[in-house]
């Protein structure tokens, strides 16, 4: 039975439904790739526990009982869109999201519905809403129920050399869900989760934005900022969380990141709308914008923008993640083949465990696999002590 007003219906019991696909270049399942510094099934975990709701089993498909919630592995899902989906669902219903701003190209993973008054349509129905069928299920489903959209939304120009002065939509979103089945999707989940943390614990609360203006009434900080960190007075955090031990040097800029506990963040450091793992590292001078940077990773990259870096990597500054094709979309490879992002902008994966040395560039799309060093051809590896002065060239490591 739908609940009326406010409340949330309740299903019996949550069921969560395995998904054992790898997510390259990681090689490993969805459930345990971090977001945000936790694991998704966690954070599927805590959502289900802001509405008094847990996971009472696994299964390899999703079932029929009209009294249990099928929930993907594989989802990440705010809690307010689970609690606004649950406000109007019932057995049969799946969950939908309308997309704001519609996405493109061909490395989606969920089927598209179009709805009118509630009703399934066809997507080229005058007035229909677009949306994007989840793996949240409530029985035997097979009739999408929206979730509506909240958060901010708008409309301007590209900046830099990624417009052409066209105007595009934007959208910071509180109520997002993204299936993460590559690493772009983990990229998507990422920056929809920093926009709900953002949202949720300096917006929505305003006893935390009035403590940190009381808190530093001289200093341009307007960030949830945890215990024992260490911020340095010239550094500057605006609409960021900072959690635990965190440490952020002199004359840093920050604008919408989330900063995991124990993460160092060095002078001089340029970054937005990124997430830096638990005890990560950004060295001096670095930029790292709408990135993701993995737990215990350390970046020296001068310009990594929309790039996912894993585990226990090492980039060194003068490696490059290239992130623009100038001759089209970037292409990524998924299930084999090449696939259009629908974006000429995109940066690299690099999967855990990884170095990359002085002078290796990645092109745009492409992703390293975990466990892999690489070194630049031209980096020299021998140096004679006797060398006199003059004139040399590197070749093959060795100089001549």
């Amino acid at each position: 039975r739908a609940a009326s007003g406010g409340r949330v219906s309740r299903p019996g019991r949550v069921v969560r439904v395995r998904r054992p696909a790898l997510v390259p270049p990681w090689e490993e399942p969805a459930g345990a790739l971090a977001v945000l510094g936790r694991p998704l099934v966690e954070r599927q975990d805590l959502a289900l526990r802001a509405l008094g709701l847990r996971v009472e089993g696994e299964a390899d498909e999703p079932g029929t009982d009209a009294d249990t919630l099928y929930f993907d592995a594989d989802v990440d899902l705010a809690p307010g869109a689970l609690r606004a989906w649950l406000r109007v669902a019932a057995p049969g219903a799946q969950l939908a999201v309308v997309e704001r701003p519609r996405r493109v190209g061909d490395i989606e993973v969920e089927p598209q519905a179009a709805l009118l008054d509630g009703q399934p349509v066809d997507r080229n129905t005058p007035g229909a809403t677009l949306a994007r069928l989840v793996g949240v299920r409530w029985g035997a489903a097979g009739h999408p129920v929206l979730v509506p959209p909240l958060g901010l939304t708008g409309r301007g120009p590209l900046p830099g050399p990624f417009g052409n002065g066209e105007l595009v939509d934007w959208a910071i979103d509180v109520r997002t869900a993204v299936t993460v089945r590559h690493w772009v999707h983990a990229l998507r989940a990422h920056l929809a989760a920093l926009g709900v943390e953002i949202w949720t614990r300096l917006v929505l609360r305003p006893h935390a934005l009035a403590w940190t203006l009381w808190r530093w009434p001289l200093r341009r900080h307007v960030a949830v900022v945890g215990r024992g960190c260490s911020i340095h007075p010239t550094a500057s955090l605006e609409g960021c969380v900072v959690e635990d031990g965190a440490s952020i040097g002199a004359y840093s800029r920050l604008q919408g990141c989330h900063v995991g506990p124990g993460a160092i963040v060095e002078d001089h450091v340029t970054a937005r709308l990124s997430s830096i793992g638990p005890r990560a590292h950004l060295a001096n001078y670095s930029m790292f914008n709408m990135s993701v940077l993995g737990e215990r990773s350390s970046c020296g990259h001068i310009g990594a923008q929309a790039s996912v870096i894993g585990r226990d990597t090492f980039v060194s500054t003068f490696a490059t993640l290239q992130d623009l094709n100038l001759r089209g979309n970037v292409k990524v490879w998924m299930d084999g083949r090449p696939r259009d992002t629908g974006i000429p902008f995109l940066g690299c994966a690099v999967g855990h465990r990884v170095k990359l040395g002085a002078g290796v560039s990645i092109a745009p799309g492409r992703a390293v696999p975990s466990d892999v060093n690489l070194v630049a051809g031209g980096t020299v590896s021998r140096l004679e002590p006797s060398l006199p002065p003059g004139n040399y060239r590197v070749v093959d490591g060795k100089v001549v």
